[in-house]
């Protein structure tokens, strides 16, 4: 019975707060992810020390993972992701190559192994397109040719991601890396892209045609988390993260004609299990090494410092290559610069592989969480700057 006081009192005090400091966080012009983290910093082990990590609220985080990477995939457009403007591609492409093997040498030169250098540098690549998205929206500039390039370039560049992630993760528990390995990896990982893209795309409008035929209520969206789930699923049994399948699910369910129905009703499991997600990642978070009086923790903020310069530099060099006229390449790369969820997803798993201890997956999140916090600030700025011209 105490086992389950504690954690009932453990996940209200999650939902109460992360709604709380969500709120709050929106009110002074930042994300809700940036309140959720804040939450489980200051709830977890590092502050107050009431809501710890249990077997059961991890596996609750996973699921949160699982449907944030799920809506994700339904929010985006297959038809317009494959139409992607050359531009998008050039702007994602660079956009992951430049902070990723800048993130992996800083890491190297900062004493740490060649596999936490990796997972390092596919933190470093992720851009979290629902931060920028908000931005463009709130200012009414979504149907500017830089958003259109940026927004373009942002699923690009979770596409990317994801598949980077995949090749780390099999690395990272595989243990040698070669070239065979990596090309192995690789074609695992795009191959079960394709495959179950193809077979989906195939497959879920008829299965989907006769669920909606079926009379009880709520049927398309249970069916439809079904889907995301055993596709996560078989995700994980050919050892690629499960949130790989959870967006292969959401992009496959985005071109049925029930897509609609699924995104509406599945705003309230989001509103649920996603912040979860967010706290319990930052209840990881060791505000300790934050002491720059404590002589050992200024090398690590000079290593966040540092993160931070190549993890911004990094993506505003993708803006620079686009080269068309009277498009702001400024306002582009900083519009890629925000990592957010995708980040927090990787750098968890990197914890929970044993890759990262705690100073160094704080190091990331604290990366993470000033790319969020400052970029808004700048594109408000950068937008502003232009209309007034």
């Amino acid at each position: 019975m105490h086992d389950v006081f504690s954690f009932l009192i453990a996940l209200t005090s999650i939902l109460f707060f992360a709604k709380l400091f969500a709120e709050i966080a929106l009110k002074v012009g930042q994300s809700a992810i940036v309140g959720e983290l804040l939450v489980g910093i200051i709830i977890g082990p590092s502050i107050l020390n009431f809501v710890h990590e249990t077997p059961v609220l991890m596996a609750i985080s996973d699921l949160g993972a699982i449907i944030l990477l799920f809506e994700v995939g339904l929010a985006t457009d297959i038809k317009e992701f494959l139409r992607a403007s050359g531009w998008s591609t050039a702007v994602a492409v660079v956009g992951v190559i430049a902070p990723y093997f800048l993130g992996y040498f800083v890491f190297l030169c900062f004493g740490l192994t060649g596999t936490q250098a990796v997972f390092a540098g596919a933190v470093l690549t992720a851009t979290s397109v629902g931060i920028t998205a908000r931005v463009f929206m709130d200012l009414k500039r979504l149907e500017t040719e830089e958003s259109k390039i940026v927004l373009g370039a942002a699923v690009i560049d979770d596409v990317i991601g994801l598949a980077i992630l995949a090749v780390v993760l099999k690395l990272v528990k595989g243990g040698t890396v070669t070239l065979g390995t990596v090309a192995s990896i690789s074609g695992t990982a795009v191959l079960f892209l394709v495959l179950s893209i193809a077979v989906g795309v195939l497959i879920a409008p008829r299965i989907f045609k006769l669920v909606s035929k079926m009379r009880q209520t709520n049927t398309i969206f249970v069916m439809g988390v079904a889907f995301c789930f055993i596709v996560s699923a078989f995700s994980a049994k050919v050892k690629l993260a499960p949130i790989v399948g959870a967006f292969v699910a959401g992009l496959v369910l985005s071109m049925t004609k029930q897509s609609d129905e699924i995104k509406r009703d599945i705003k309230p499991l989001y509103a649920f299990f996603v912040p979860i997600f967010f706290v319990l990642m930052g209840t990881n978070v060791d505000i300790s090494i934050f002491n720059p009086f404590v002589a050992v923790n200024r090398e690590i903020l000079f290593l966040i410092a540092i993160l931070f310069i190549v993890a911004f530099a990094g993506k505003i060099v993708a803006g620079f290559v686009v080269f068309k006229k009277d498009v702001n390449r400024l306002l582009i790369g900083v519009s890629m610069v925000p990592r957010g969820e995708v980040g927090l997803i990787f750098s968890g798993i990197g914890l929970k592989n044993n890759v990262f201890g705690a100073k160094d997956y704080s190091s990331l999140v604290a990366v993470i969480m000033l790319t969020t916090f400052v970029t808004p600030i700048i594109l408000k700025y950068l937008i502003s700057k232009q209309k007034n011209k």
